[in-house]
């Protein structure tokens, strides 16, 4: 079977009934150990005497992603499509992504520091346009509308390069620690780099759906969101993966054969 969105839907769906309560008691282990990196974080800040509104969430946040929730995040990914090819892993196997601890780590830095560059881009390229603006024009009247459009054209460009470096190098860690192929961090990235250049708008339509799934699960007092959305897109990833993947050639360099989407 080739990737098709609908097909990785229905594969997905399938597997998260046939499997629900495997897949539901690794999502309920998953997010007790994030709650309870939570709560280790904020009893060191209260020993340290950081008051909360010292400290950068969004710096803390990033770096607990990097280092614990993306190596776990991968493990609850992997755990399923071990599921998905008829196996039955032990919980244990939630944390197969600290097994190539520092692969996945730098995969993760990597795809931020990507990330990142047109983010960078766009803020050297906004500020070169205020300052030219500044001095070319002595009237407040002309310069903002320029500043207004230059900085909603960077936001489009940003949003749109995000979204396709997301999208691309989606299966990027799961290809690191899947045993079929356990490929090297540069391995890693440019394999799901090319698997999903070819199928890139509907994994793109699959990726929005997923988001959509898990905004309007969390939305509705966040229990559908542990007993359906995260169960159900784990579900559709895997299914995804495997389906993207089938039937290719995939040797330690990442070399691959895309005989599955063609």
């Amino acid at each position: 079977m080739h990737f098709t969105f609908d097909a990785a839907f229905s594969k997905g769906y399938d597997l998260f009934k046939s499997r629900y309560g495997a897949l539901l008691g690794a999502t309920g282990v998953f997010i007790l150990i994030l709650v309870g990196v939570g709560i280790v974080k904020l009893i060191i800040n209260r020993e340290l005497g950081i008051p909360p509104e010292q400290t950068d969430p969004s710096t803390s946040d990033h770096l607990i992603n990097i280092f614990i929730s993306n190596p776990l995040g991968v493990g609850l990914v992997f755990i399923t499509l071990l599921h998905l090819r008829n196996e039955s892993p032990p919980m244990s196997t939630l944390f197969a992504g600290f097994k190539r601890y520092w692969p996945i780590v730098g995969i993760n830095v990597l795809i931020s520091l990507i990330v990142f560059i047109p983010i960078a881009a766009a803020a050297l390229t906004l500020g070169f346009t205020a300052i030219m603006g500044a001095a070319t024009s002595s009237a407040p009247a002309v310069t903002a509308p320029i500043i207004v459009i230059a900085a909603v054209g960077a936001g489009v460009i940003v949003f749109v390069a995000i979204i396709m470096i997301v999208t691309r190098l989606f299966f990027a860690s799961l290809l690191c620690i899947d045993p079929r192929h356990r490929l090297g961090v540069g391995a890693s990235l440019a394999t799901s780099w090319r698997m999903t250049g070819p199928v890139f708008w509907p994994l793109l339509g699959l990726i929005i759906i997923m988001a959509l799934i898990l905004i309007g699960t969390t939305i509705l007092l966040v229990l559908p969101l542990i007993f359906v959305g995260i169960p159900l897109c784990l579900a559709i990833t895997a299914s995804a993966y495997e389906l993207i993947i089938n039937g290719q050639d995939i040797d330690a360099q990442g070399d691959a054969t895309l005989s599955s989407v063609e």
